[in-house]
């Protein structure tokens, strides 16, 4: 009795952290890297990797590396949006959005944080850019029937 008791709360408890064992039949989430080079431009290139693996949709999970020749669209405080451009190279420090294929064409919307001078960023919706050196971005694919928009 106790040691179904145990098993019972071991389970709830990795279930909770998400550390549980794949069932038959499930998927685990394919994550897929898309390494840049020197001047290759960001929201192209994920296009294109997402219809070269047939991606219909993916989550951009994280990002390492530095972008140049950008510019971000954000909020510029009392409701006005402003563009932010720098050629410069900066660090990526944070990313997240989605990519979707509709039709064979890729929408994407990447949100990004990057460096400024003087310990700062700029964040905002990246409009256009190019990896400085290198760039790697991870992407969790998925299926846009087992997502769930609240």
């Amino acid at each position: 009795m106790r040691r179904q008791l145990a098993k019972k709360a071991c389970k709830k408890r990795q279930e909770k952290e998400g550390n549980f064992k794949k069932k038959e039949g499930e998927r685990i989430a394919e994550i897929k890297i898309l390494k840049l080079k020197d001047g290759e431009d960001v929201l192209e290139s994920l296009g294109e990797f997402a219809l070269k693996n047939s991606i219909n949709h993916a989550l951009i999970k994280e990002a390492s590396g530095k972008v140049r020749d950008f510019e971000i669209s954000g909020f510029a405080g009392k409701g006005s949006i402003e563009n932010t451009a720098d050629k410069s190279p900066r660090e990526v420090l944070a990313v997240s959005g989605q990519i979707t294929v509709s039709k064979g064409i890729p929408n994407i919307h990447l949100k990004v944080s990057v460096s400024r001078p003087g310990l700062s960023a700029v964040s905002g919706l990246l409009l256009r850019g190019k990896a400085a050196d290198s760039l790697e971005i991870a992407l969790q694919k998925s299926e846009t029937g087992k997502i769930i928009y609240a």
